[in-house]
């Protein structure tokens, strides 16, 4: 049966994911993965071809299947290390690659165990205000007239410069310290990827100038609190300590950049939806930003893993040793489980969406990016209730596998 399912896969359609952006085909798109089956076949650069899935019960099956599915090759094939990095990679793009969610347990539940107990410390649901403040002084510097790139000069930065408080960069460091994650995670072509994966020399060198700056001057923050935090006697590394921060910097930033962008398009898209939820804010955000959650998909596809013994997804036969990455995306647009799945419903419910993962790899910080992308909608269209946003062939789309969101989207504040 495994050798079937090979022979099969080899002859199947291979389809690409950069064709999950937010372009109006996604819908037609997916449909036509799911009617090939709930695992089709993918190609990425570097990491070859592998499986993707197609549906909500596959999706989570390979999400929550810690056991059977595996982020580092050796504990599948007993050689190789963790999915997307290998031993000829530059030894910094080793090093930030290693971070937790390229980890399996027991290594992950540590890492895990310890980062969680420094991000209860730091709490969210108390930084509403706060994160409402900053938004309000972005808005206070974007242009009233003309064009202005909403990514760059807002979506972006606001959960940017949230992140960078609750990690507590010192300032001296902040200003070179953002610009460098700002073009790092504005990439887009390969080119681009490239120079900045060169770049990540700089960032270790920066990041462990910030970590020995914290430990002189005891600044408040998360990069004080890894540091002191132990759960039974254990405690991060010093190379453990630069991969977390890189990871909290990254997640905490890119995907709710896509997240506030796509959000913003998807209102813009759909007039009446937003009526009904500026028609009373406060009351019905939350729940419309777990539909925009799961609408916009910011995250198409999580981490790679590898398939650690024969087994079956959905029927489908997957030998030990392949790959197989799950699709929150498609999950979410699946019609087996949500009613008209690509229409916009700002009062969904319920809505178990796998925006955040399923499973030990659920998102870490997915309260701070619900916090985030609230606050940033809400003032948002307080304060521009005519933005003007370009319509979908006007948009400047990422284009990057694995990610829904945009390059640039240019908007008229004005109207």
């Amino acid at each position: 049966m495994i050798g079937t399912a090979r022979r099969r896969r080899d002859t199947g359609p291979v389809f690409r994911l950069s064709d999950l952006g937010l372009q109006g085909d996604t819908a037609a798109r997916l449909a036509e993965m799911r009617a090939a089956g709930p695992l089709v076949q993918t190609r990425m650069p570097m990491i070859g071809r592998f499986r993707v899935t197609t549906t909500y019960a596959a999706t989570q099956e390979v999400m929550k299947g810690q056991a059977r599915f595996v982020l580092e090759r050796r504990n599948a094939t007993g050689r190789g290390g963790a999915a997307g990095f290998s031993w000829w990679m530059p030894r910094n793009v080793r090093l930030m690659a290693s971070n937790m969610l390229a980890r399996d347990d027991p290594e992950h539940r540590r890492l895990r165990r310890l980062v969680d107990k420094a991000f209860a410390r730091q709490g969210v649901k108390g930084m509403a205000d706060d994160i409402g403040a900053r938004a309000e002084r972005l808005l206070d510097a974007m242009p009233v007239r003309g064009e202005v790139d909403l990514v760059e000069a807002y979506a972006r930065r606001l959960p940017s410069e949230v992140i960078a408080d609750m990690l507590g960069v010192p300032d001296a460091a902040r200003d070179r310290f953002m610009a460098r994650a700002g073009r790092l995670t504005a990439s887009t072509s390969r080119l681009g990827m490239m120079r900045a994966v060169a770049g990540i020399g700089s960032f270790v060198r920066d990041f462990r100038a910030i970590v020995a700056e914290v430990r002189r001057t005891e600044r408040p923050g998360l990069i004080s609190e890894l540091i002191a935090v132990e759960e039974a006697g254990d405690q991060l590394s010093e190379d453990e300590l630069v991969a977390m921060v890189f990871l909290l910097l990254f997640a905490g930033m890119e995907t709710t950049t896509n997240l506030i962008s796509g959000s913003v398009t998807a209102l813009a898209d759909n007039p009446g939806q937003t009526q009904w939820l500026l028609a009373d804010p406060e009351a019905r955000i939350e729940r419309a930003v777990e539909e925009l959650c799961r609408h916009v998909s910011a995250v198409a596809g999580t981490k790679p893993r590898f398939v650690a013994e024969d087994t079956q997804v959905a029927g489908v036969a997957l030998a030990r040793g392949e790959m197989v990455m799950a699709l929150p995306v498609a999950a979410n647009h699946d019609p087996a489980v949500f009613d008209a799945p690509h229409e916009l419903r700002l009062d969904r419910f319920p809505n178990p969406h796998l925006s955040f993962s399923a499973g030990n790899h659920f998102c870490l910080g997915m309260q701070l990016a619900r916090v985030e992308v609230q606050q940033a909608l809400l003032r948002l269209h307080a304060r521009f209730p005519g933005l003007r946003v370009p319509p979908p062939r006007g948009r400047d789309y990422l284009g990057r596998a694995g990610h829904r969101g945009f390059a640039r989207l240019m908007v008229r504040p004005d109207g």
